[in-house]
């Protein structure tokens, strides 16, 4: 029987095929020709850097046809944990920004069924931040420093992009998740071999604060693994990958990271305790909040309330005063993104109050960062950086408290108590385009999209592999 859509098929078909496969793949075929220009330039101005993106854009085209570009996300999530392993300066970080970029083109490649849709609520103040960001470079009082900060903002939205368009359901929330925790448990392990040589647990992030802030982060992740697992095994073995975490915390010795640790776990008891217990609860978690400070305590004198005030928390406290008086001379402007390092040296041994005039500190050849996002913000990007930021948390906050509700899965409750995480270790941190705080930001925006019109029951024990393509998806009932 010959219907009437294989009539007018057989009517509209081209007696030259080759031609309407020409304007089919128009698109990708300009597409590919602007990526060989780009590569071309590329190789002429960057040998070494363009041929390592390259070859990332090609593993990445193969990949696609054979895994899926929902791979890419939790590639995305492992390099949180190998930031400075690399090739050169190129490192795995950078390597798979590009990767994530060619992922997304390859998902949402002309002619794709497929559109991006961001959460408003998200990508505005993502949008404004980096207008910010552009804009200081009007007035920045250090050029290199200002595009070296440029090429960091590019990184962070690569990962903002990845996330944002390639994830879309719980499911695959899910799965980051457990590969997340996965990647901080191999982090504890390197973090524990370098501890037994005498040295601070680092893994393989190159410092130490930066490492306890993605273990403190991967505790939520695995609190609500744990209880969400089916059967004691996998709850006992998710409970024990707790323990382990705040071990490597400890082992870590940074001060921050333990402040970073007991806001989280307050946050985690007020999340997942019922009301009636939250009395009970909160004793013992004092209670271990207190153990594990004596462990700190016991294991390291950096802990000891002398030598911070000796030492000034490792220098912060000056910086921290020279930073705000930087925003209080330029409070509008700020001194421009990438700025305040070239003028710290300066600034510390001219400043009155700062008693860092000794200290080897200033002897380092490129300044010293600010080491907290919040008075970076305020110092480089002045009064509309501060504003910018702030609302880029907040709104990630609200938004990633939403889905835990609509899709009725208390794994997704995870989110919020890692951005908590971050948020507080990164009083202390100068990382304003932190891996974690881009993947909760991508998240936001993608999850905070689809409300469904009737939330599926709650599944317990989802067996989520990490490798799990974008295009099964689990759609809500």
């Amino acid at each position: 029987m010959v219907t009437t859509r294989s009539v007018s098929r057989r009517a509209t078909t081209s007696p030259f095929p080759w031609i309407s496969e020409i304007r089919a793949r128009a698109g990708q075929l300009l597409l590919v020709l602007v990526l060989s220009l780009g590569v071309a330039g590329g190789l002429v101005l960057q040998p070494l850097h363009t041929a390592i993106a390259a070859l990332c854009v090609a593993a990445t085209a193969l990949a696609a046809d054979v895994v899926g570009v929902g791979v890419v996300p939790h590639l995305l999530v492992l390099a949180c944990f190998f930031e400075s392993v690399g090739v050169g300066s190129v490192t795995v970080g950078r390597m798979l920004a590009v990767v994530g970029i060619a992922a997304v083109v390859v998902r949402y490649r002309p002619g794709s069924i497929d559109r991006v849709r961001l959460d408003r609520r998200i990508w505005i103040p993502v949008a404004v931040l980096v207008t910010v960001q552009v804009a200081t470079g009007l007035w920045a009082q250090d050029t290199a420093g200002w595009l070296f900060a440029l090429g960091q903002t590019a990184l962070a939205l690569a990962f903002f992009a990845t996330f944002a368009t390639l994830v879309r359901t719980p499911r695959q929330v899910r799965g980051l998740l457990r590969t997340y925790v996965l990647g901080a448990s191999f982090a504890v392990v390197v973090g524990c071999a370098q501890a037994l040589t005498g040295a601070r647990a680092a893994g393989l992030q190159g410092d130490a604060n930066i490492y306890a802030m993605y273990q403190v982060a991967a505790v939520p992740a695995a609190v609500t693994l744990a209880a969400t697992s089916d059967g004691p095994r996998g709850r006992r073995a998710w409970a024990a990958t707790v323990v382990a975490l705040t071990a490597s915390v400890v082992a870590s010795e940074s001060r921050g990271g333990y402040v970073a640790l007991v806001l989280t776990a307050i946050v985690l008891a007020v999340q997942r305790t019922r009301p009636e217990l939250r009395v009970r609860v909160f004793l013992a978690l004092a209670a271990a909040i207190a153990v594990v400070g004596w462990a700190g305590a016991s294991t390291s004198d950096r802990f000891d309330l002398s030598r911070i005030e000796n030492d000034r928390a490792s220098g912060r406290f000056d910086i921290w005063v020279v930073a705000w008086h930087t925003f209080t001379q330029h409070p509008w402007t700020g001194v421009g993104a990438g700025g305040f390092k070239r003028i710290s040296v300066q600034m510390l041994t001219t400043d009155p109050g700062v008693r860092l005039v000794d200290s080897h500190l200033l002897l380092l050849p490129d300044g010293i960062e600010v080491h907290s996002i919040y008075l970076e913000a305020l110092a480089e990007r002045g009064l509309l950086g501060g504003v910018g930021l702030s609302w880029l948390l907040v709104a990630t906050t609200y938004v990633l408290l939403r889905p835990a509700t609509w899709w009725r899965d208390p794994r997704l409750a995870a989110l919020p108590a890692m951005l908590a995480a971050f948020a507080s270790a990164s009083f202390f941190l100068s990382v304003p385009n932190s891996k974690l705080l881009w993947m909760l930001v991508g998240l936001a925006a993608a999850v905070g999209v689809d409300r469904p019109q009737s939330a599926p029951a709650p599944r317990r024990g989802s067996s989520d592999a990490p490798g799990t393509s974008s295009a099964s998806t689990e759609e809500p009932a």
